[in-house]
C-alpha cells in the first residue's frame, strides 16, 4: 500500500511540474513583451508628427484651392497690387478668419495659417509659343493671361512677412488668371 501511495504522490508532483512555467520562462516572456511595447512607444512620437504634417499639408492645399478659386473669379481690374498682396488668415481647419468678423483674442487663439497671393511686378509675363495667338503677337507677352503665385505659411503671427520668411516655411502654387471679356 505504501508503494502505491508513494507512486500516486510522485505522479501528482510530476503532473504539477509539467503544466507550469518556470521562472526563467516567465522572465523571458515578460522581457520580449516589454521590448515590443517599448518599440511601439518609440514609434508613437514619429507617427504623431507625420499625422500633424499630413493634416497641415491637407489644410494648406485646401487654402490654396480656395484662393485659386477667388483669384479666378476676381475682376481683372481689382488685381491692383504687385508683390505679395493682402494677408489672409485661416484656422487649422482651413476656415478663413477676417479681422472685421473676429475679435483680436479669437484671432490670436485660432490663427494657424497665413496666406497671400504674389503678383509679379511685370503684369504681362506669360508668353505663348509662336503661332498660337494667330497673328503678329507671337513671342510677345499675353495681355489676357496673368501668372500669380499663391503662398501659404503655417504661422500664428498676424504680421507674418512672406518677403522676409524662410522659403522652406512657405507652400506655394502657381496659377494662371485669364481676363474674361466684358
Amino acid at each position: 500500500m505504501k508503494t502505491s501511495l508513494t507512486n500516486l504522490r510522485r505522479q501528482r508532483r510530476q503532473s504539477r511540474h509539467q503544466g507550469a512555467f518556470s521562472l526563467v520562462e516567465v522572465t523571458i516572456a515578460v522581457a520580449v513583451a516589454a521590448l515590443g511595447f517599448v518599440t511601439l512607444l518609440g514609434l508613437l512620437p514619429q507617427s504623431i508628427t507625420m499625422a500633424r504634417n499630413s493634416a497641415e499639408m491637407s489644410v494648406g492645399s485646401r487654402i490654396i484651392h480656395k484662393l485659386n478659386g477667388d483669384m479666378q473669379s476676381i475682376a481683372w481690374d481689382r488685381i491692383t497690387w504687385t508683390g505679395y498682396g493682402p494677408l489672409r488668415y485661416f484656422t487649422n481647419e482651413g476656415r478663413e478668419l477676417t479681422p472685421a468678423d473676429t475679435t483680436p483674442e479669437d484671432m490670436t487663439a485660432s490663427l494657424a495659417f497665413v496666406a497671400s497671393v504674389y503678383v509679379p511686378p511685370k503684369p504681362l509675363d506669360v508668353v505663348l509659343p509662336a503661332g498660337t495667338t494667330g497673328g503678329s503677337n507671337a513671342g510677345n507677352p499675353e495681355t489676357y493671361v496673368r501668372r500669380v503665385k499663391i503662398c501659404v505659411a503655417t504661422s500664428n503671427d498676424p504680421a507674418f512677412s512672406f518677403s522676409s520668411a524662410n522659403p522652406m516655411r512657405i507652400t506655394s502654387a502657381a496659377s494662371y488668371i485669364a481676363k474674361m471679356a466684358n
